[in-house]
């Protein structure tokens, strides 16, 4: 989409946490200054919570019931993870085979990788390499802030229309 008082392509970001931890650290995210980009929790009870993550974002909070309509209208869709033993490869490959229908780019960004070298850790990364398009392990909330604000579009503070 293009953002008329920006002057350039904004792509509309999904940020799909995987677990507590991970949303802890899309929150500290926010609290970075990261926004305009919508989040997908899994809601009890089935289906997914949508909300943006910051003060913008480029739909409503609604909650919707299953991966397709999640992922629906989405640029870009980025599995979010830290404790790996939180990651459930059956959301991730189902969340990215739908982007992926709908000409999405599907990625995953591992913020601090807790349990890498443990079994379950081997098996999560291998789920999350097997369901994406790009994967990303950064060391702390500041550079996983940076990389998802620059797939965004960036900030491109006093551009204003002509």
């Amino acid at each position: 989409m293009v953002n008329g008082m920006r002057h350039y392509y904004e792509a509309r970001v999904l940020l799909v946490p995987q677990g507590g931890s991970a949303i802890d650290v899309a929150a500290t995210m926010r609290d970075l200054g990261l926004d305009g980009v919508l989040t997908a929790t899994e809601a009890a009870g089935g289906g997914f919570g949508l909300r943006p993550l910051g003060r913008h974002g480029w739909a409503a909070s609604s909650r919707v019931d299953s991966a397709t309509d999640a992922v629906a209208g989405a640029d870009i869709v980025i599995l979010l993870a830290t404790d790996l033993a939180e990651v459930h490869g059956d959301v991730c490959a189902e969340i990215a085979e739908t982007a992926r229908r709908d000409g999405g780019l599907v990625a995953a960004l591992v913020v601090g990788s807790i349990g890498q070298d443990t079994p379950g850790g081997d098996g999560a990364m291998a789920a999350l390499r097997a369901a994406v398009d790009m994967l990303v392990v950064v060391r702390g909330p500041e550079l996983a802030a940076s990389f998802v604000d620059v797939l965004r579009g960036g900030r491109r503070d006093g551009v204003v229309a002509a």
